[in-house]
């Protein structure tokens, strides 16, 4: 492969190819979660339910799923940056084609076709950027990915929702197909790793599970699709009860966890480990995990409604990079497209049995007992923690010298 500095112990977090995988990756994403904000108020305003949209959504998550691993194997092995740029494609071309649908179905698979771009693009940009980090600050450079990511989309819901109300959904489809596209044409600027040997593309190779998958990430995988994830499944209908709780502009409950993302950052830089889990930092927020469904469950004004999104923030921004770097650190480099694709298929999973159930259960019995019920997983994976992870976690670095 291409030798990059990034690999070094004694590299910088902040060197040049960081920084620009960083900008891809914002662009990427406020693409995304600029549609994806106010997508609930576009099904809703054609006929939907809270029902049909978790429905919709958790299937769209369904489909990034089927993408991911299909994706890590390319980059792996194929070629980066005709992935990334095919699979930017089809993410707009289908997002504008479903303007012009004549009909609801249709409608509905473009939308699932673009879970398929979005999926493989986003994979693939994580991938890289994990190239960028020196495995020293691993969990610092993933959690600077996911801060950065978040404040650039830490608008997008206000803006999204403000943009669906005046313009419609043309003016969403407007905003996300630039960021986009301009994402794609800042990526020209990155030196995208090649594999040691190109491997032929050969159909049995990319489904073969053994290619796809990486059993040394799945015990921290677990509690990341189980809890986080899938609180950020049921989070996807906070605009909905919102609007229910008579909110002008719900969108900024994202605004609010976006901002907040940053002093949780640079407090947990003043924080030096070495551990893979540093577990008193874990079980701390998921106490705050706790604390921000029960505040949802029991909301009854905007103060609670914000309120909850700062706790929110703290535990995102506690359990994301320490999980993600658990998952890559259980696996060599040249395996870090498998790793990437893995965290990608966590939040899938999470995310389809938050929007699909969550949609059900917000819809016969409303969305408190919704946010109530999510605290059984989430206690469920604390215990998992303890017994499965905690002192019996190692990286892929100590395991090899075993």
């Amino acid at each position: 492969m291409i030798d990059n500095p990034a690999k070094h112990e004694n590299s910088k977090l902040w060197n040049k190819g960081f920084l620009i995988i960083i900008l891809v990756s914002c662009l990427v994403n406020f693409g995304n979660f600029f549609l994806g904000s106010a997508f609930s108020y576009w099904i809703v305003d054609i006929g939907g339910t809270s029902a049909t949209f978790g429905l919709i959504h958790g299937l769209y998550s369904a489909l990034c799923l089927v993408a991911r691993p299909i994706t890590g194997w390319f980059a792996d092995n194929g070629n980066r940056r005709t992935t990334f740029i095919l699979s930017c494609f089809v993410y707009v071309s289908s997002m504008i084609l479903m303007l012009i649908s004549p009909f609801f179905g249709m409608f509905v698979a473009l939308r699932l076709i673009q879970g398929l771009g979005i999926g493989s693009a986003t994979t693939l940009v994580t991938a890289c950027s994990y190239d960028e980090i020196p495995s020293r600050h691993m969990e610092k450079g993933i959690g600077y990915v996911s801060l950065i990511s978040s404040l650039a989309t830490a608008a997008t819901p206000a803006l999204a929702i403000k943009t669906y109300n005046t313009a419609g959904p043309k003016g969403l489809v407007i905003w996300s197909t630039v960021a986009i596209v301009v994402g794609v044409a800042v990526s020209f600027l990155v030196t995208f790793r090649k594999p040691k040997v190109q491997k032929k593309l050969v159909i049995k190779d990319i489904f073969d599970p053994k290619q796809l998958f990486d059993v040394r990430c799945l015990k921290p995988a677990i509690p990341f699709a189980l809890s986080l994830h899938l609180g950020m499944g049921v989070r996807s209908f906070a605009t909905l009860y919102g609007r229910d709780l008579g909110i002008a502009n719900p969108g900024w409950f994202s605004t609010i966890t976006a901002i907040c993302l940053i002093f949780v950052r640079l407090a947990l830089d003043r924080i030096k480990t070495e551990e893979i889990f540093p577990r008193k930092r874990i079980y701390v927020a998921y106490v705050i995990f706790v604390l921000y469904l029960l505040c949802l469950g029991f909301c009854k004004n905007a103060i609670m409604f914000y309120g909850a999104a700062v706790l929110l923030a703290v535990a995102d921004g506690i359990l994301l990079p320490c999980f993600s770097s658990m998952i890559i650190r259980s696996v060599p480099p040249e395996r870090r497209g498998v790793a990437a694709s893995t965290t990608g298929i966590c939040g899938d999973v999470g995310m389809i049995l938050g929007s699909i159930v969550g949609g059900f259960i917000s819809a016969r019995w409303g969305y408190p007992v919704l946010y109530l019920l999510v605290i059984i997983p989430v206690v469920a994976c604390v215990i998992y923690c303890r017994f499965a992870l905690d002192g019996h976690l190692k990286p892929w670095s100590e395991n090899e010298g075993e």
